[in-house]
């Protein structure tokens, strides 16, 4: 794209953009599904001897989404990183 003539900074809002959107509309739905994987899990270990109460607290949820929200910042930081040494020749001369 900067072959192209786009801006670092057109480029970094692109993937950037794009990387912060996925982030926050995949954060409900993972933990919805979380939720869902350890009610089965629990669910099948479940017998008449014993049962085990499926308990989440918030605490939880917010440590998933902050680990999760830390991790997508860790990675647009080295797309950021990648992009500002970008050697355009370089890039040119590489065949497809």
């Amino acid at each position: 794209m900067r072959v192209l003539g786009f801006t670092r900074g057109e480029i970094s809002f692109i993937l950037l953009g794009e990387l912060a959107i996925l982030t926050v509309l995949s954060l409900p739905f993972g933990l919805i599904l979380g939720w869902s994987l350890c009610w089965i899990m629990i669910r099948n270990v479940q017998q008449d001897i014993f049962r085990i109460p499926l308990v989440v607290e918030p605490s939880t949820y917010a440590a998933a989404a902050a680990t999760v929200i830390v991790a997508s910042i860790l990675s647009s930081l080295v797309v950021r990183s990648k992009l500002d040494h970008l050697d355009l020749v370089a890039v040119l001369k590489a065949p497809e």
